[in-house]
């Protein structure tokens, strides 16, 4: 209480000086629906008004989070003590994307260290195997980087190792975010392997925005990418856009989300551009980015958009450096909101997370607490220190 009063204080001076009011208040921390959540479980319908005005959150914010956490509650609920969650990292791409801060490996060509990285994967799976064997795998999750950089042929192996590992799970998803990456053989690789939801980021639809941000392919390939998919027989797509780029107006924002909603994804995800240090966008002239009072207008009118199409905010985040102090929200079909997003960011279930640069959490709800465990992110130091990766995971698990 007394660190909440410092706080409150001190923003309420700031709030005076910069004559600036942010659309969260003074709440600073990643994940501001977990606070909402837990609000509403002590004080029920005083929850949503004690939150606004505690911490000077706008209306609509608060709207925003409270809604979030009751869409979310089926899908905590069903969480059992024994669940976990299983988290890959592809830490590879065909190109790096100028607004990137992730650790990543650029394949220019057919390298070796995939099939390096395929190897070690599977030894720090195998490793750690007795560490789920009496566990429920609630969802298994690939990320990156870019999965869908591997080959078809490795990507049935990396495949076959989560098979033999872990066997079939209710979700399981892979990202496959480039459509420059995606192709049948691909494709036809997860579908047999049973994953039941992938991405395919469009982040904008705008051609001279793809080649800004060094996505040089062009706008149609993300149609070209998203019909294959649906031939695929793949029902349950999430696609990715990203709010502020260099030189996007609201005319690009808007036909953005117009061109995806086309295909009716069961997800979208509205990412509001962080810029960080490590990423290459830190070197553009700020003129080309859109102020706060722009992106906080494309913000809204994609709320409002996607749910005048029937879509549900399901999960959100906020990260340092958002362009207008501002968030990044799943929306959803109902129905078909993604377990695994809201058990990371809501921090409600365990997670083994495998690869270079992974992190594992494991939840204590009882003791109010979580203990993390990080994998080493660089490639060549990840499978040359792997045994030390699996024994962080037996400090953690065991």
């Amino acid at each position: 209480m007394k660190k909440r009063f410092i706080k409150n204080a001190l923003y309420n001076l700031l709030k005076e000086y910069t004559k600036t009011k942010p659309p969260w208040g003074s709440l600073t921390g990643i994940r501001p629906t977990k606070l909402a959540r837990e609000l509403l479980a002590g004080m029920g319908e005083g929850a949503q008004p004690f939150f606004k005005t505690e911490f000077d959150v706008d209306e609509s914010k608060a709207k925003l989070a409270f809604d979030i956490a009751q869409n979310q509650l089926p899908l905590i609920q069903k969480i059992q003590p024994n669940d976990i969650d299983i988290y890959v990292g592809i830490p590879f791409c065909v190109s790096r994307c100028t607004y990137c801060s992730f650790g990543s490996h650029t394949l220019t060509k057919k390298s070796a260290i995939t099939g390096e990285y395929l190897d070690a994967l599977a030894r720090e799976i195998a490793g750690a195997k007795s560490l789920t064997d009496k566990r429920n795998i609630r969802c298994v999750y690939i990320g990156g980087g870019t999965p869908t950089a591997l080959e078809a042929e490795e990507l049935r192996r990396l495949f076959g190792i989560l098979r033999d590992a872990y066997g079939a799970c209710v979700e399981f998803t892979v990202e496959a975010g480039r459509p420059d990456t995606i192709n049948k053989d691909k494709l036809a690789a997860m579908r047999d392997a049973g994953a039941t939801r992938i991405c395919v980021n469009a982040q904008t639809t705008n051609p001279e925005t793809l080649n800004r941000i060094g996505r040089t392919y062009g706008a149609g390939e993300f149609e070209r990418a998203f019909r294959l998919v649906r031939e695929a027989g793949f029902d349950f797509v999430n696609t990715d856009i990203i709010l502020g780029l260099p030189g996007e107006t609201m005319a690009d924002i808007q036909k953005t989300l117009e061109d995806v909603c086309v295909f009716e994804p069961e997800n979208v995800t509205v990412h509001t551009l962080a810029i960080k240090n490590a990423a290459n966008l830190t070197l553009e002239d700020s003129t080309q980015f859109a102020d706060a009072a722009s992106v906080a207008a494309m913000v809204d009118w994609a709320r409002a958009y996607l749910e005048g199409k029937g879509y549900i905010p399901y999960y959100l985040y906020r990260q340092k450096y958002m362009a207008g102090n501002l968030e990044n929200v799943g929306y959803a079909k109902p129905g078909k909101l993604c377990a695994y997003n809201i058990d990371i960011m809501e921090e409600v279930a365990d997670n083994m997370s495998f690869g270079a640069g992974a992190m594992s959490k494991r939840i204590f709800a009882a003791e109010k607490r979580i203990e993390r465990s990080c994998n080493v992110k660089e490639v060549k130091q990840y499978i040359e220190r792997l045994d030390e990766m699996i024994a962080r995971k037996f400090e953690l698990f065991g």
